[in-house]
């Protein structure tokens, strides 16, 4: 004789309200709570630690950076790796919002009707999804939903809901290149993929052949598709980044402005001045001088 597992359903009275649509906490995880649905919408994203999430019978394995979208009646809960805190813990944030918040973007989405259904269908007909954050954008949503939600100001909850409407066209955006044939998929990715790499450290760009090759295109294919996504060619691109990079080294340390330059991957000091004032109007010192603190003026 099979034990039928009980799954609790979480109300939406506990959390939200007409005042407060949006809610999110961080929560460690324990082997306390019980599998549970919701009545809303939830969001899961793992900001620390590794362990498991049980959802709708299958067990996943989580680690830093996944996140999971959760419509309505979906089941779910989370189980860190180990019992004791101290061996290792499970961090997680959760952002829940219900109907009451997808029906006030109606406007907004009202020739997207795709949108809303991602937004307000409830499980199975709108299937849960799981993501990567792959550059950081998730934490960096999830860090200023948290933020805000704390700090009371009166614009804050409009900063929350223009950050959870940022936060599902990403996810919306995921599930749509999901459905592009695998090959066209692999080369979307590849080139997204080589996009953070650049962001990540311009000082050490990959050759575009090179990156052509990885992503499976010609190198003609991949500059015309680099070019559509950037609005630029790829040594401008890679310039840009440089001395935007240059810009917060200059404003967030005391660095010497050739130490600065050579860390965003200059080596040619006279092309590294001319370049930096194409792009911003001002000397390297200049700009550190006008918009730097004055404990490195």
């Amino acid at each position: 004789m099979s034990i039928r597992t009980v799954v609790l359903t979480t109300r939406a009275a506990g959390y939200l309200s007409q005042e407060q649509p949006i809610f999110i906490n961080r929560v460690q995880e324990s082997f306390e709570m019980s599998e549970h649905n919701h009545e809303f919408m939830e969001i899961n994203f793992v900001s620390e630690g590794t362990g498991f999430q049980y959802i709708e019978g299958q067990t996943l394995p989580v680690t830093k950076g996944d996140l999971f979208f959760l419509p309505t009646g979906a089941s779910h809960v989370f189980r860190p790796s180990h019992a004791r805190p101290e061996s290792g813990q499970l961090i997680v944030y959760n952002c829940l919002f219900d109907g009451a918040f997808s029906r006030s973007l109606r406007g907004f989405f009202a020739e997207d009707p795709e949108m809303l259904a991602f937004m307000s269908a409830p499980y199975p007909e709108q299937p849960w999804m799981q993501a990567k954050d792959k550059d950081g954008a998730f934490q960096r949503i999830f860090n200023t939903l948290f933020e805000e939600s704390r700090a009371g100001r009166p614009d804050s909850l409009s900063l929350m809901q223009a950050e959870l409407i940022k936060l599902l066209l990403l996810l919306r955006r995921i599930a749509k290149i999901g459905d592009l044939p695998e090959a066209a998929r692999a080369g979307e990715d590849t080139l997204a993929s080589m996009l953070d790499a650049l962001r990540r450290d311009p000082a050490r760009p990959v050759r575009m052949r090179e990156m052509a090759a990885r992503a499976g295109f010609s190198e003609r294919q991949f500059r015309r598709r680099f070019a559509a996504r950037t609005g630029m060619n790829y040594s401008d691109y890679v310039n840009k980044l440089r001395i935007e990079r240059c810009c917060e080294l200059l404003l967030a340390t005391n660095e010497k402005i050739e130490a600065v330059a050579r860390r965003a991957g200059y080596v040619d000091m006279k092309s590294f001045h001319r370049m930096f004032k194409r792009v911003t109007g001002l000397a390297p010192r200049q700009y550190r001088h006008a918009y730097g603190s004055t404990m490195y003026q």
